[in-house]
This record gives structure tokens, C-alpha cells and sequence, in this order.
């Protein structure tokens, strides 16, 4: 059972979906078992040029769940929430090769050769995709071709 009284000082200050991407693994654990609020979505989908509801779909979260969400202000699951974080632990390894959020995007909506022709945008959805992609990431940043 999820103890809030150890993860309250993590909700008086809720971050964003990148900076819980950049936090240590136990801080980022209770946040992400917590959940993010659902306008969380807006920040990552801005990044990425899309709209929260393509963003949604693309990561196989309903657009109306979070519509509704945001809407309540409810948080997101912890599997939604994980999935955000996810892409935007993606996007800040993107950061460190492409100069820009439009080359980022670019790159992401691309079919790439690595991945079999997938776009990299299409794999967020898994966290074996999201594996793979940062497998690709990993080796466009040091040198590897692929």
C-alpha cells in the first residue's frame, strides 16, 4: 500500500513530467506511483508540436481519460504517468543530440532506418520501444551510424 504521508512533501511541489525524468530513482518512483496531474500531458505534447490528444494516443492512453482528468483535476494513473515520464526521459536524451525541440520532433515523427522503418514516436508506447529507441539515441550520440 502506497504510504502518502512518506511522498507529501513530493505532492506540496508537483514537478513536471521532466524534471521526475531527471530526479533520483527512489524520489522519481514515489512520484511516479502517485501520479502526475493530468495537464502534466500538455507540457510533453508542446515539446513534440502535438496536440495532447495525438500525444495520448500515441503513448496508448485514452484522449478522453485525460480530457476528463484534467478536467477534475485527478492525477493520472501510475502506468500513464510512468508512460509520460518515459517520453520525456526521451526527449531529454533527444536534447543532448538535436539543437532544437523542432529537430527533436523531426526526428521522432521520422521513420528511421534502425528501427526497421519505425518511427521512433510510434515505440514510445512500450517500454521495450522506448528501449530501443534510446538504444538508437545512444548510438547516433556516439558515433555509431545506424
Amino acid at each position: 500500500m502506497l504510504d502518502f504521508a512518506a511522498i507529501l512533501p513530493f505532492l506540496a511541489f508537483m514537478p513536471t513530467a521532466f524534471e521526475v525524468a531527471e530526479m533520483p530513482l527512489n524520489q522519481a518512483v514515489k512520484v511516479i506511483r502517485a501520479g502526475l496531474p493530468a495537464r502534466a500531458f500538455a507540457g510533453v505534447a508542446e515539446v513534440l508540436s502535438l496536440t495532447v490528444d495525438e500525444l495520448a494516443k500515441k503513448l496508448g492512453v485514452s484522449p478522453r481519460t485525460i480530457r476528463d482528468q484534467k478536467k477534475k483535476s485527478v492525477r493520472l494513473s501510475s502506468l500513464n504517468t510512468e508512460k509520460l515520464v518515459r517520453t520525456a526521459r526521451i526527449l531529454h536524451q533527444a536534447g543532448k543530440i538535436f539543437s532544437t525541440n523542432e529537430a527533436i520532433s523531426g526526428w521522432l515523427g521520422s521513420p528511421a532506418p534502425a528501427l526497421d522503418g519505425a518511427r521512433p514516436i510510434e515505440l514510445l508506447d512500450t517500454d521495450l520501444g522506448a528501449r530501443e529507441v534510446e538504444a538508437v539515441l545512444n548510438g547516433i550520440a556516439y558515433g555509431n551510424v545506424m
